[in-house]
C-alpha cells in the first residue's frame, strides 16, 4: 500500500493519484534545475572555455607554494599549514574547470 504525502490517505499500490485528495503519489524527481546551473557558471566559469579559473587556480597555488617554501621548516609547526589549505583550493579550482 501507498500512503499519500499530503493527506495520508491509504491507496492501492498501482494508484498514481491519491483517491482522497488527488494528489500525486510519486512526485517527479526534482532535475537539475536552471538556477543550479547559473550558480555553478557564476561560481566555476561556466561551460564557455573561460581561461580566468585556471589562472586563479595556478595564482592561489603560486601563493601556497612561495609561502611553503619561504619557510624553514614547514613541518615543524601546525600554525604554518595554511600554504597546504592554499595549494589544495587552488587545485581544486582547476580540478572542477577543467572537468567542465
Amino acid at each position: 500500500m501507498v500512503y499519500c504525502t499530503k493527506c495520508g490517505t491509504e491507496n492501492p499500490d498501482d494508484a498514481t493519484v491519491c483517491k482522497n485528495c488527488g494528489a500525486p503519489l510519486n512526485p517527479p524527481i526534482r532535475s537539475y534545475g536552471r538556477r543550479d546551473r547559473e550558480m555553478d557558471d557564476w561560481c566555476f566559469g561556466g561551460r564557455s572555455r573561460n581561461a580566468w579559473p585556471l589562472i586563479i587556480g595556478v595564482f592561489i597555488i603560486l601563493i601556497g607554494l612561495s609561502s611553503l617554501l619561504d619557510q624553514v621548516y614547514p613541518w615543524a609547526n601546525f600554525d604554518n599549514i595554511w600554504p597546504l589549505f592554499l595549494i589544495a583550493l587552488g587545485l581544486i579550482i582547476i580540478y572542477y574547470r577543467v572537468q567542465r
